[in-house]
Order: structure tokens, then sequence, then C-alpha cells
């Protein structure tokens, strides 16, 4: 069994920090990173349902790569707009998932972290 990397553990223990009070998932990915799946995000009135969960792989290279991309569970529109850009249908850890492809061209592991990452996806996603 492959253990998950001290620098993947840090970054989860900084996710669950960041994200207080809402569960999170964490499976071994078998390469020494991890999948990690934060619950009970509230999306609001611009989707139905307007409470999901988001979804990430932290690579066994962190913080030297970006998380990229991210999930949700599928969502829609309350007012019938199509997603849009950058958002695709898929599965992900055997759900029904939305990828959100937001790659950090210009990355910072300073600035880019997976929390920080996780925040910036869900700010984008409740802006569109």
């Amino acid at each position: 069994m492959t253990l998950i990397n001290p620098k993947v553990i840090e970054a989860i223990d900084a996710v669950r920090a960041h994200f207080t009070g809402k569960p999170v998932e964490v499976v071994p990915d078998g390469a020494g990173g991890a999948h990690v799946i934060i619950k009970e995000i509230e999306v609001g009135p611009v989707y139905t349902p307007n409470s999901t969960w988001l979804g990430f792989q932290i690579n066994s290279a962190h913080p030297h790569s970006d998380v990229y991309p991210h999930y949700v569970g599928r969502l829609t529109r309350t007012d019938g707009a199509p997603l849009g850009e950058a958002i695709s249908e898929c599965e992900y850890q055997a759900h029904p998932a939305l990828q959100l492809s937001r790659r950090s061209n210009r990355r910072d592991p300073a600035i880019d972290t997976p929390a920080n990452k996780a925040e910036r996806i869900l700010r984008w996603l409740l802006d569109r």
C-alpha cells in the first residue's frame, strides 16, 4: 500500500482548516497523492441543487504541480441557461459530476495552494 506523501497530507490538513465545518473525504490515489472531496458546499439559488460537493486530486508531486481539474456534483442553472465554457459532464470517483477546467497558467505554489485554488474555483462557479 502506498502512503500519502507528507506534503499532500499537509495540504489536506490546510483544506480541512479552510473549509472548517464541512466534511472532507480523502481517498489515497495509490501513488502518494489523494483524491479529496469537500461535502456540503453551498452554491446558492443560481443552481439546483443548491448544495453539492467539490472534488479534486492532490498528486504526489505537490507542491510542484497544479491541482487540476476540479469537480462538483451535477448542477443545473435555475434560470435554464447553459453552464457555459470550461464545464463538462463526467464522473469523478464513481459519482456523476461536472468537470470545472480552470488551470493555473501562472501558478505560484505559495498562493495556489489546494485550499486557495478550491476557494477560487467555487468563487468562479458562483460568479457565472
